[in-house]
């Protein structure tokens, strides 16, 4: 998959295509090129939690491929599933697959909800990176989900510290490097 290629060297391909396809088709934010370190790291730990293995994953909105490329590249034994609806987001998944030569990475142009109604995966992991309020994307990841499927998506800080864990004790918190939140629950 990644032909030699460091995960480093494959991230900042990323990065760059990212930089590179933004400037002629709004993608993702430039003002928030500052927070992109951020943001790559907090997928980097995400693979980590997820662990190596032939897992199926899929991202929900993956916009600009957080985590998704991220995933599929650190996670090479993984199937990957990004599902984006709005097309030029997965034509920019595609080219960033292509020029990766990312193997294990499936683009998907639908409506997660498409996806659930026709049920043509059944993941071991779901996760979504600014898809919408957590709630809201384990009420849909719940839709998706086999019995055993795992939804882990990165938090805020802020919404780390709003989850009433008393009131869903299927949820749990995980704050495994200072400054990155996750939430977990098993299905």
């Amino acid at each position: 998959m990644n032909n030699g290629v460091s995960n480093a060297e494959q991230l900042d391909a990323y990065v760059a295509l990212l930089k590179s396809y933004n400037q002629t088709t709004n993608i993702y934010s430039a003002k928030a090129y500052d927070h992109l370190p951020f943001h790559i790291r907090n997928c980097e730990i995400l693979s980590e939690l997820i662990g190596p293995g032939p897992v199926q994953i899929v991202d929900m909105g993956s916009g600009s491929g957080l985590p998704a490329i991220e995933l599929s590249i650190c996670l090479p034994q993984a199937k990957v599933m990004a599902v984006e609806s709005k097309t030029r987001k997965t034509r920019f998944l595609d080219a960033v697959k292509q020029t990766l030569k990312l193997d294990n990475l499936t683009v998907m142009n639908a409506d997660i909800m498409s996806l659930i109604r026709n049920q043509t995966v059944q993941p071991d992991i779901i996760t979504a990176k600014a898809f919408a309020p957590y709630l809201k994307v384990i009420s849909i990841g719940k839709k998706l989900a086999r019995r055993g499927t795992r939804l882990l998506i990165p938090i805020s800080q802020a919404q780390y510290e709003q989850v009433d864990i008393k009131t869903n004790p299927k949820i749990k918190c995980l704050n495994p490097h200072s400054g990155h939140y996750f939430l977990s629950t098993l299905f």
